[in-house]
């Protein structure tokens, strides 16, 4: 197969490094015009040649103006929504079965799929200047300056990723992006690995290799903390660089005391992969200069008080070719009133976003964890179902269930199931019973957000069903 480059513009990525450096400086004053032009821009361009928003937004002016717009409604009206009249789903999909991770489409796009956590999976065109606001946050802020010229990487460095690689997910292309980008001989070394390996083999491979970075998500950060701590791992990781799940408190606290090391903390998502950068007091702040992000109620409102929004609208204001303007975020968020002790003016927020139990359960030479994510992405990839709760009800017993009005339900049962028991199987799990079950998923209150792996034993958690 030919691969052809990454894309990479030079103009957009100095214009963004310049502009992206400048707004740091003075991020209310600068930056904030920086976002208003921006803002200003993209509902030119998408009210004048995007066809999905001249009908649903006749007539809008300001942010305002917009409608709140669902994945689900861009995805189906994917032919209507670019700007760029080229940009088709039927050419998207053809070239993603038939290209590599990372190769450039229509000679200067980069396309990533994204998780069908909300019900639809998406995808998404990533355009020269969303790329280069990407490179530009990630090499200025959540890096630091020294991070090198694509933000990432420095000579001789050893990275390893750890991550979903079943597909063309975001983390995975923007990781391989990069790495073919780096000039020759400055190039990392790079090793992918597979999330859903057993974290035993992921130990093997890891104490192999020893690392300068790992890259990964925060379940598999703690699990692989708890291997560090009792001896069976041995890294000497210089930084931990964490995304694609919350990082709550108790992991942070375990992966700093296992790994001694630097941690960079992110924020981000398909639709905007750098929201928000962590500060050294470990508050994230808002790329406010990029991005968007209302908070909202249950009815689509601007929330009110102080409390968790039940959702979040982001606005992506680097990228003109496939809009997003007032998007749903199913991550409830909220915005401090103070600023922060770092002394940076961005604001500070908050999130509840995606987060998962991670399963303990006891396997033939001793306990076995399974990453919420790692079960996730077993499922969507092998069953394709993307709406379902895996609830843990003892250490041989596994129940499954379906969001209400799946189609096809007993067939998409039974897929999953199996995609459970494969997993289990390769994890050295054959003992556990998966039961599909017909009841409804239980949502969390408040939020309303399907959480798609539970430890039901757990303190709080349902009371377990008759067996």
């Amino acid at each position: 197969m030919t691969h052809s480059a990454p894309p990479f513009d030079g103009c957009s990525w100095l214009r963004a490094w310049n502009e992206t450096w400048g707004a740091a400086l003075d991020p209310q004053g600068f930056g904030g015009r920086l976002r208003e032009a921006r803002l200003a821009r993209l509902i030119a361009a998408a009210l004048r040649d995007s066809p999905l928003y001249a009908r649903r937004s006749r007539g809008a002016v300001a942010l305002a103006d917009f409608a709140p717009v669902s994945k689900a409604e861009l995805m189906h009206g994917f032919d209507d929504w670019a700007t760029d009249r080229r940009i088709t789903l039927a050419g998207a999909q053809a070239h993603l079965a038939g290209a590599g991770i990372a190769d450039a489409w229509l000679g200067r796009y980069l396309l990533w799929t994204s998780s069908g956590t909300s019900g639809v999976p998406g995808l998404f065109v990533q355009d020269a200047a969303s790329l280069a606001a990407y490179d530009a946050i990630e090499a200025l802020r959540l890096r630091g300056s020294g991070a090198g010229v694509l933000g990432l990487w420095s000579v001789g460095r050893r990275c390893a990723y750890v991550g979903a690689l079943g597909g063309p997910y975001a983390g995975h292309v923007a990781i391989e992006r990069v790495r073919r980008l780096a000039p020759l001989g400055l190039a990392p070394r790079l090793e992918l690995m597979s999330v859903l390996e057993p974290i035993s083999g992921l130990v093997q491979r890891l104490q192999a290799f020893q690392p300068d970075v790992l890259i990964t998500y925060p379940s598999c950060a703690a699990a692989l903390a708890l291997e560090q701590a009792r001896g069976a791992l041995r890294l000497r990781l210089d930084e931990l660089w964490l995304g694609g799940e919350q990082l709550t408190p108790g992991q942070r606290g375990l992966v700093r005391s296992a790994f001694g090391c630097r941690l960079r903390n992110s924020y981000g998502a398909s639709e905007f992969y750098s929201i928000a950068f962590e500060c050294s007091h470990a508050q994230l702040h808002l790329n406010g200069d990029w991005v968007i992000l209302e908070p909202v109620d249950a009815r689509g409102r601007a929330a009110a008080g102080d409390a968790f929004s039940h959702g979040a609208l982001l606005t992506n204001l680097a990228n003109r070719t496939q809009p997003l303007l007032r998007y749903a975020l199913p991550d409830r968020i909220r915005y401090a009133a103070a600023p922060c002790a770092c002394g940076s003016a961005w604001p500070v927020i908050e999130v509840q976003g995606r987060c998962g139990d991670t399963l303990d359960l006891p396997g033939p030479e001793g306990r076995i964890r399974l990453l919420p994510l790692a079960l996730e992405t077993a499922i969507e990839e092998d069953a394709g179902v993307t709406q379902f709760q895996l609830l843990l009800r003892s250490d041989t017993r596994l129940e499954l269930r379906l969001e209400a009005g799946a189609a096809d339900a007993a067939a998409a049962l039974a897929r999953a199931r199996r995609a459970v028991l494969a997993f289990l199987a390769g994890q050295g799990l054959r003992g556990v019973h998966v039961v599909c079950s017909r009841a409804a998923v239980r949502r969390q209150s408040g939020s309303g957000k399907l959480r798609r792996v539970v430890d039901a034993r757990a303190p709080g958690a349902e009371a377990p069903v008759p067996a």
